[in-house]
């Protein structure tokens, strides 16, 4: 199973909108479990941070249902994600966003609004 996962902000004078893409690269379906209606979840921490708490999170107030989905991802085929972070303060910031599934997928980028 092969996972690829891809992640890009875009930023502009209002927003940050990130792009998130899992990708099967593999040449077989890959079952994907996952355990709520979130697909996926994102987070933002200050780049100069070491290690701390997220400043922002996308799924923070948010509520899913509470069932169970299952997706067959076939080879080639990707799942795609969007997420806004409405008037974010300045800042060199770092997204982190993961697939929400059984089986793991994050990517990661860095960004300056």
């Amino acid at each position: 199973m092969t996972l690829e996962a891809t992640l890009d902000a875009t930023v502009t004078a209002q927003d940050v909108t990130f792009a998130f893409r899992v990708e099967n690269v593999g040449e077989s379906a890959v079952d994907l479990r996952f355990r709520t209606g979130k697909v996926a979840d994102i987070e933002v921490y200050e780049a100069n941070g070491e290690g701390g708490d997220p400043v922002w999170r996308w799924s923070d107030g948010r509520m899913f249902t509470q069932a169970i989905q299952e997706r067959s991802l076939e080879a080639g085929a990707s799942v795609e994600e969007e997420f806004t972070w409405s008037d974010p303060p300045s800042g060199e910031y770092v997204a982190r966003a993961s697939l929400a599934a059984d089986t793991h997928a994050e990517a990661e980028t860095s960004y300056v609004v």
